[in-house]
């Protein structure tokens, strides 16, 4: 007697059409998904903003973490930068830490405090408001920090982020 040979496909342990539902499921999934994660990238409206006289007009996003955890101390003609945060409680702080540095609020105030007490570097100045952050922005020469898109005004400088 001859064994019975299966109807199924020796890779796909399910039937054909389980393997159909469970792809459809995923792109329909993945139909849903995809525009609310396109809008949340949209909803990140953080400027990155400089001093008018700094020279920098763009910076990638790798350089814009090694300046805000402070390990890129200068700019490209050696003038030391000067480095503004928001509170570590700030909704704008949290939503630029997270969604522009990929890092998290914590992690970076532990970069921060690591450098202070080792003596490598010292901590950013932190200011209470983003009015506060643009006007400090605006009278420090060498200075960087960030806004919400609302706050920018015509006496700083907006970086753009490659």
């Amino acid at each position: 007697m001859r064994p019975v040979r299966s109807q199924r496909n020796s890779l796909c342990p399910t039937p054909p059409c389980k393997c159909l539902r469970y792809l459809l499921a995923l792109l329909c999934l993945w139909g849903w998904l995809a525009p609310s994660l396109a809008q949340a990238e949209r909803e990140i409206d953080i400027r990155v903003i400089a001093h008018p006289d700094v020279e920098v007009n763009s910076l990638t996003k790798v350089g814009l973490r090694s300046i805000f955890g402070m390990r890129n101390r200068t700019w490209p003609r050696g003038d030391l930068i000067r480095v503004f945060v928001l509170t570590d409680n700030d909704p704008t702080h949290i939503r630029f830490t997270k969604h522009v540095l990929r890092t998290f609020p914590y992690n970076l105030r532990r970069i921060w405090d690591r450098r202070v007490y080792s003596g490598t570097g010292q901590s950013p100045v932190v200011v209470s408001s983003e009015k506060e952050m643009r006007d400090m922005i605006s009278l420090t020469r060498n200075s960087i920090g960030y806004v919400s898109a609302d706050w920018v005004g015509d006496n700083v400088k907006v970086l753009e982020l490659r």
